[in-house]
């Protein structure tokens, strides 16, 4: 047989490593939407375009709340539900298409810092390993099949293009070529990422790890070095004041943190911690140690409480101390130890986010596989090239079938929701998504046993440590779907934890979803929900467009204009009711000749200044 030539060698080799990314995932491509992608994709309505056009394009890129959106990624729902529908399928493929594109650019990018370290040392095979495990590691299961998450993948993908056009530019430089078009490129590559989520404003501490370790600020030119040295010295120090200036007063303010049950020193604490277990599910992915949701995830309290969270930053610490000391002797060690580090700075920062989520290891993964796979070469025993080889194989082949294992459970709600109840039995959302399966599965089979699993579900995760109301909406609407007596007990709960627990989303979407039955002519009680939706209204958090829905119902359901009248004021104190929102809410009142409410909404618009006094 003659050997393949060496034309054809990478794109036959890219082929078949993309196939069997590709075909790892697989399984998971028939599962349904999780967590984030219902309130994002499907009761986002300005991403349910019927076809692709300027118009449904323009209407998607500002479905995200923020100063810039993440438009690259709600766009791209759009043209998934164009294509089909509400049917996960299109969306998940198209997930699944961007991690194809990323894994070649992370093929890419591990040629190039093996060439820049020393191509003559370095196996050929070696970028293609770290790209493989990359791509098909467990822990990247829950981020490809986690439809909202392309949001993080999209930003990773321009993150990804802009260092290869960074390293290019650079190596320009070290040669004595012209090499600053390709770095205002790289800049301009990674600025199209934060189109797509925010994460990749850290692009520069990225290419400041690559000159701290294997790029060394070199260049022919004594004044090029000197530029690059002054320049990451500037982007230091407005980063720290920037940091401090404007992150840690407004996530530091004592309300900042009234959405959660932990407060910012806690998360702090807490994360050192949650990183100590990344690099452990990162280097050991065992099945059991990736349960995706970590809503039950213990906090810190203190120092030593409990004693892991010291452990855990010295650990840390010392991590930082090592790539600081590697960073001139094993410089890729270094590297992939910051690279570990850079991603997880502003969700393991001052940022009032969730303790953990698994999606944010995902080009932290790249840093360990660095790491790791530059320190074993470096290690006195070396097998032989050919044994090197085949263990590697070996571990891709175990990874591979572990992530497709995990992947088909993704294939299937009930079997992925019953697999995250037994890894999590304490976690209140695995217990909710258990039990909202066993209702779907009940409306559809009539007089089968599913209905009583899910009212057994969701009492039991209503019991649960911190769980939200969702549970007791849940048993309120099924029992009336199935013909079961609706509880007092279930109100009396829910209104307890509305006036206990932090508002956030699932505390809204509780009531809302209450709402959103009952226009649809379910017969939920009209008292009971108005008084779960007056608790949200003396709290305050919900969104404008809730308390417009509620001012609806107590309008047209309840006769109670009074009440009436207060909600359109809160749609109007909300924090969410942006100008044009209130100049559409109110011209619609003043066509429909609703003098009480205009005035009263008016009023509170003008004094938020959301409307010209006139």
């Amino acid at each position: 047989m003659s050997p393949i030539p060496a034309s054809l060698r990478f794109p036959l080799g890219l082929a078949a490593l993309l196939l069997v990314v590709f075909l790892v995932y697989a399984p998971g491509l028939s599962g349904d939407f999780v967590f984030d992608d219902f309130a994002n994709i499907v009761a986002n309505k300005k991403v349910h375009a019927e076809k692709v056009d300027l118009q449904s394009l323009s209407t998607a890129a500002g479905a995200y709340q923020g100063p810039i959106g993440r438009p690259l990624a709600t766009m791209g729902f759009a043209v998934d539900h164009a294509l089909g529908g509400r049917d996960p399928l299109a969306f998940k493929l198209h997930s699944l298409i961007v991690h194809l594109v990323n894994t070649l650019l992370v093929l890419l990018l591990c040629r190039r810092l093996m060439a820049i370290d020393g191509a003559s040392t370095t196996p050929a095979w070696v970028p293609w390993a770290i790209a493989a495990l990359w791509s098909i590691h467990p822990l990247q299961v829950s981020t490809v099949l986690y439809v909202v998450q392309r949001m993080e993948m999209l930003a990773v993908m321009f993150l990804l293009m802009g260092l290869l056009a960074y390293l290019h530019g650079r190596m320009l430089q070290i040669q004595g070529s012209r090499g600053w078009p390709w770095l205002v490129a790289s800049g301009a590559l990674a600025a199209t990422g934060l189109l797509a989520k925010e994460s990749a404003v850290l692009f520069p501490l990225f290419t400041l790890a690559l000159e701290a370790t294997v790029l060394r600020f070199r260049a022919a030119g004594g004044r090029t070095t000197k530029v690059l040295k002054a320049g990451y010295a500037a982007v230091v120090v407005i980063g720290i004041i920037g940091y401090f200036a404007l992150f840690v007063p407004r996530f530091g303010a004592p309300a900042a943190f009234d959405n959660r049950d932990f407060t910012l020193q806690e998360r702090m604490l807490t994360q050192l911690r949650v990183l100590p277990m990344y690099l452990k599910q990162v280097l050991l992915p065992l099945p059991g140690s990736m349960t995706f949701y970590y809503d039950d995830f213990p906090k810190s309290s203190g120092w030593l409480s409990p004693p892991t969270t010291l452990f855990g930053g010295v650990l840390l610490a010392g991590l930082l101390a090592l790539a600081w000391a590697l960073r001139r002797a094993i410089p890729l060690v270094a590297l992939g130890l910051f690279w570990f580090f850079v991603p997880h700075l502003l969700t393991s920062g001052a940022v009032n986010l969730e303790l953990a989520f698994e999606h944010r290891n995902y080009l932290a993964i790249l840093g360990v596989l660095i790491a790791t796979t530059a320190g074993l070469r470096k290690l006195r025993w070396r097998p032989s090239p050919e044994a090197a080889l085949a263990a590697t194989v070996a571990v891709v082949g175990m990874l591979a079938a572990l992530s497709g294992i995990r992947a088909a459970t993704w294939g299937d709600p009930l079997v992925l929701a019953m697999d995250m109840v037994a890894r999590s039995p304490t976690s209140a959302r695995a217990s909710s998504d258990l039990g909202s399966i066993y209702a779907r599965y009940a409306m559809a089979h009539p007089g089968s046993p599913y209905l009583d699993f899910a009212l057994n579900e969701f009492q039991r995760g209503a019991k649960l440590p911190g769980a939200s109301p969702l549970p007791e909406q849940g048993l309120i609407l099924l029992s009336i779907a199935g013909g079961r007596p609706v509880q007092d007990s279930w109100w009396e709960q829910l209104y307890a934890k509305l006036r206990s627990n932090p508002i956030g989303p699932q505390e809204v979407m509780a009531v809302t979803g209450l709402l959103s039955e009952r226009l649809k002519g379910t017969p939920v009680d009209d008292i009971a929900l108005a008084e779960a939706y007056g608790i949200l209204m003396e709290r305050g958090g919900a969104s404008a467009e809730a308390y417009l829905g509620f001012a609806n119902h107590a309008e047209n359901y309840l006769r109670d204009d009074a009440l009436a009248e207060r909600l359109y004021v809160a749609a109007m104190a909300s924090d969410s009711m942006s100008p044009e929102y209130a100049q559409r809410v109110l011209f619609a009142l003043a066509t429909e000749g609703k003098q009480r409410f205009l005035d009263s909404a008016a009023r509170e618009a003008v004094r938020r200044g959301l409307v010209d006094e006139d």
